[in-house]
């Protein structure tokens, strides 16, 4: 039987539309006089409008894959992503939706060609009389921190191909709120990038060293080869880095480390 194994890089979101509606605050009026003679106009300073706090929801794609003989779907992908539904008029919102809308798309692309490998494998198992297990590729998400500022999300993905047991891993996405510009770890602190990952991750191994994740301490070896400083995501009191499932051998689950925010002060950039 054949396997499929989905790869981070393949996450992606592909908009399943809805209308989006807001109500855009009123600019300051002009006065309705005119000035005569040889009066000064006064200056009139319109201050742009502020953007309305986001509202949430979500943009969906989900569909499912039958075969014929088979009372149920073979594979039933559903990835539920978030969607500023206020965003009309906002370009760090309309930025931050397109975002979400791309992945979401490339997720799709890539559920189609997993169906394939589905329905193959049902076949497949029909013949031999092998156990077929049904396909799962999903995705569901929490706002993890949200300020005036920034936002930041942690992603569950769920995948299996093939095989009993599902495999399920962290994804963090932050995004500024003005910009609409995704948070890259560089972009969270004021020192180079190679400094803040050092000392990152020798507090990450302090922490491991207490058995910070599960009671127990796991292999330094195999967090060093593993961490990736990109795979992060805010919380109200700490930067949180996460191990995908099976990047560490000899943890079970998704590795997690919080580093508390007052440790990282002195080069943090953000205003949390």
């Amino acid at each position: 039987m054949r396997r499929f194994s989905l790869p981070l890089s393949a996450l992606a979101f592909c908009l399943l539309c809805a209308c989006s509606t807001v109500q855009q605050p009123a600019g300051t009026p002009l006065p309705s006089t005119q000035p005569t003679g040889t009066e000064t106009p006064a200056a009139v300073s319109a201050a742009p409008a502020q953007a309305p706090a986001p509202e949430w929801g979500e943009q969906v794609y989900m569909t499912a894959y039958a075969v014929e003989g088979r009372q149920s779907p073979v594979f039933a992908p559903e990835y539920r992503l978030p969607k500023i539904t206020n965003a009309d008029g906002v370009p760090a919102y309309e930025a931050i939706n397109a975002a979400f809308a791309a992945t979401l798309s490339d997720l799709s692309a890539t559920a189609a060609e997993l169906s394939g490998w589905a329905v193959d494998d049902y076949k497949a198992a029909q013949i031999t009389g092998d156990t077929f297990y049904t396909y799962v590729d999903t995705e569901s998400y929490v706002i993890a921190f949200e300020s005036g500022e920034y936002v930041s999300f942690l992603r569950t993905h769920t995948s299996s191909a093939g095989t009993p047991l599902p495999t399920t891993f962290p994804v963090g996405s932050t995004f500024s709120l003005t910009t609409g510009e995704q948070l890259r770890f560089a972009d969270l602190f004021t020192c180079p990038e190679s400094d803040a990952a050092a000392r990152v991750f020798s507090l990450l191994l302090e922490q491991n060293g207490q058995g910070a994740y599960m009671g127990a301490p796991l292999p330094e070896e195999e967090l060093t080869e593993s961490f990736q400083p990109e795979q992060f995501y805010l919380t109200e009191s700490a930067l949180v880095f996460y191990f995908p499932q099976s990047d560490v051998p000899s943890a079970i689950g998704s590795p997690t480390f919080a580093i508390p925010y007052e440790e990282l002060s002195d080069i943090l950039a953000l205003s949390l």
